[in-house]
């Protein structure tokens, strides 16, 4: 009987975790706060002699937090971009996406190479949809 009573919690847990993870996703869908970037760059650490422009760190709900070491801001248009991520209103930004895309970017071995297109919200938490990524793969 105890164990169908945990078993009961934790699929209940679950399907609170993905309710409100679904609501937190619509919201941030829907909001029209947020700044469109092409983002190459370097996960914890880059090559020497590498320019690294801006420095944010990244993090996915239960994961460790990674910095990414932006070596190009760029815009769809292909234009740079001035406005870098950690001078807005904070330099911590929360992944969201894909669960294969968060995994690949926030599981990448240190030195990895990080290129793809990501929407920024400004709002109470601040954070980087993966819209496209192209590198890790």
């Amino acid at each position: 009987m105890a164990m169908r009573f945990l078993v009961a919690r934790v699929a209940v847990l679950a399907a609170l975790v993905v309710f409100v993870s679904s609501l937190a996703t619509t919201a941030f869908a829907f909001t029209g706060s947020y700044r469109l970037y092409l983002i190459e760059g370097y996960l914890d650490r880059a090559p020497n002699g590498v320019k690294i422009i801006d420095r944010i760190e990244i993090g996915a709900t239960g994961e460790p937090r990674r910095q990414l070491l932006v070596t190009s801001y760029r815009s769809p248009g292909e234009m740079p971009l001035d406005r870098y991520l950690s001078r807005e209103r904070s330099s911590r930004y929360l992944l969201w996406g894909k669960r294969e895309d968060v995994s690949s970017v926030i599981g990448a071995p240190e030195g990895s190479v990080i290129k793809g297109t990501f929407v920024a919200y400004q709002q109470a938490i601040p954070s980087l949809l993966i819209a496209s990524l192209d590198r890790p793969v």
